[in-house]
């Protein structure tokens, strides 16, 4: 393989770790609608030879392999968490980040620092250009992998970032597989079916490796049975983990820790990591991965409750609205929403206007995210409810302000929509309300990364 060296400009002084984010995202596009590409096979061997130019730093440990549409990243934090308890060294490489780009690639539950990070990329930049059809989520999979092996981890929990079968993730040769709850996302890349969906899904199965999945809906459960037939490849239905106590709240969290912890158990019966009932369950209990169906810490109790969750589609909305409802029932709550440009928009609007009358609408700062006025546009086109009450705020601090003002005083706010709207609500929060999150929390690591884009449209007519 030819590699191309790196510009003169680059090689002659260490990158900052500003210009390095810069290199890794320079020609991103925000729009969700990236073309699909003429030859993804061969994108995906590219990948292998680019690793192995670098010394095949993803050999170096042993692998856990997790996708999904919803709850693999839960899933993925609880399996480390378990390894990292049981004495193991670990890495976790996950997708998007809360609050820094640096959550993205952790080890031992540390995010990689700005100076590691820096360095890494501009060690790899020559050989990143050598691929040039190389996607951004392909080149920090490559800087988690160069970091995994530097760090000398023991096993790297690693989460698929769109799909499987062409995920750039896909060139590890995993102990264990994980699938998490499928449903339609991404159509545009994945395939408008379920039954697509699952097949895309299922191509991180390697032949006679483990693999452990969320119960299913029968077209899906078909494709990945179907699938691990052909690999010679045990299938298993994670049941419900009951032991303890998780973090973590809601029926699909007991569904998401069971994969996790029978993935675990999978790896002890192999013969590859040793067991301790206690520190598996510690490292259940002690597992962190904010933003999914969180209680913000309140000042005192004049101040309404607020959750925020990473609900992106309309069946992790349903999951979030039957969790709360079952922890509240009957209890009023407003919601703070906004939603990306390339989601399905109009069902997850529905189904959020027929469970509250009252929404704040609101846009994160990410370059894709959907503008106020256009979920205005499309909640007025919708049936009006006589006390509907919809607010477009126009920053993240007013919406979380606006929300507290028109909830009934027994009531509580729902923030969600996306993974940057709940990122910048609890960013707000702790702006309101400073001194309230851990010393340790990632929200003190908010707004440490340069902007990788122009920032979106001002929000305009609200």
């Amino acid at each position: 393989m030819s590699i191309r060296p790196a510009p003169a400009s680059i090689l002659k002084s260490q990158l900052t770790y500003e210009e390095a984010i810069g290199e890794l995202f320079h020609d991103a596009r925000y729009d969700g609608r990236a073309p699909r590409s003429n030859d993804p096979e061969g994108r995906l061997k590219r990948m292998r030879a680019l690793l192995a130019e670098l010394g095949n730093p993803q050999e170096r440990f042993r692998t856990v392999h997790v996708t999904g549409t919803k709850g693999k990243g839960s899933t993925s934090a609880y399996t480390e968490s378990i390894l990292r308890h049981l004495g193991y060294r670990t890495g976790l490489f996950t997708s998007p980040h809360l609050h820094t780009f640096r959550e993205r690639i952790r080890v031992d539950g540390e995010l990689i620092s700005q100076e590691a990070c820096a360095e890494l990329i501009q060690e790899a930049i020559p050989f990143l250009e050598a691929a040039p059809d190389l996607t951004v989520f392909g080149r920090i999979t490559v800087i988690a992998f160069m970091h995994f092996a530097r760090a000398g981890v023991d096993w790297a929990v690693v989460e698929v970032g769109i799909g499987g079968r062409l995920d750039s993730t896909n060139v590890v040769l995993p102990e264990v597989c994980g699938i998490t709850h499928i449903s339609k996302d991404h159509m545009h890349i994945l395939g408008e079916t379920l039954e697509e969906i699952a097949g895309e899904k299922a191509g991180i199965i390697k032949p006679r490796t483990p693999v452990f999945s969320a119960p299913q809906k029968e077209s899906a459960r078909r494709v990945l049975r179907e699938a691990a037939g052909e690999k010679d490849a045990p299938l298993t239905v994670a049941q419900p983990y009951q032991r303890a106590a998780l973090p973590l709240v809601g029926h699909h969290q007991r569904i998401n820790a069971g994969i996790a912890y029978e993935m675990a158990r999978a790896l002890h019966g192999a013969g590859l990591t040793r067991w301790d009932d206690q520190l598996v369950a510690e490292g259940l209990a002690q597992t962190r991965w904010p933003c999914r169906i969180e209680w913000l810490p309140r000042p005192d109790s004049e101040v309404k409750p607020i959750v925020v969750d990473c609900a992106h589609n309309r069946d992790s909305l349903e999951i979030l609205l039957s969790t709360i409802g079952s922890i509240h029932p009957g209890r009023p709550f407003s919601f703070i929403f906004g939603v990306n440009s390339d989601k399905d928009i109009l069902p997850m609007l529905r189904l959020a206007a027929e469970a509250s009358p009252r929404i704040v609408l609101a846009q994160s700062r990410h370059p894709k995210a959907q503008p106020v006025s256009e979920l205005r546009a499309a909640l007025e086109a919708m049936p009006a409810a006589e006390d509907r009450v919809v607010v477009g705020a126009p920053s993240m601090e007013a919406a979380v302000e606006i929300a507290q003002e028109i909830t009934p005083p027994d009531g509580y706010l729902v923030g969600t929509g996306s993974v940057f709207v709940a990122a910048e609500i609890r960013e707000a929060w702790n702006a309101v309300h400073p001194g309230l999150f851990p010393a340790d929390d990632w929200i003190h690591e908010a707004n440490t990364d340069p902007p990788l884009a122009p920032l979106p449209p001002a929000y305009g007519a609200v």
